[in-house]
């Protein structure tokens, strides 16, 4: 099912409270990794995880944010990685969590919830791999717009 347009989505992903604090150090050195463009490997793993081949073959979004998509949007759907030096300057969104903040879909290419649901289950083993344990949690998050 195509996600509906009457919503801005967002995948949200954090990590358990409860984490020990050398899962809570790797996990902010991942989380800088992602959300401050150094995250070209990162976005390799994560399509290399994902179950569904529309997911595997999607190109690196090479922008200052990075992500999931190719570099046209005005074809090619595209999901961004939340921007870092955008949000954090403003105290009150400065957090824990690693965002992808911008889904965009184009009139040619629209997600599907199986499709964000299948990079959330890519991002988690990826992220856990990158922290060491299993205590990263992801959500699809719905706003109305």
């Amino acid at each position: 099912m195509n996600i509906i347009n009457t919503h801005i989505h967002r995948l949200v992903f954090r990590i358990d409270n409860d984490a020990p604090e050398e899962f809570m150090d790797k996990w902010k050195d991942f989380k800088v990794k992602c959300e401050t463009g150094d995250n070209e490997n990162i976005v390799h793993q994560i399509k290399e995880n994902c179950k569904l081949e529309q997911n595997k073959v999607l190109p690196y979004l090479n922008r200052k944010e990075g992500g999931l998509g190719g570099d046209d949007n005005t074809v090619n759907k595209q999901i961004r990685f939340r921007d870092y030096e955008n949000w954090s300057q403003i105290p009150r969104y400065v957090d824990n969590d690693i965002i992808f903040d911008e889904i965009i879909n184009t009139e040619k290419e629209i997600w599907t919830y199986e499709e964000l649901d299948d990079l959330i289950y890519a991002f988690i083993k990826t992220a856990n791999y990158n922290v060491e344990a299993e205590c990263v949690n992801g959500v699809i998050e719905l706003n109305k717009s």
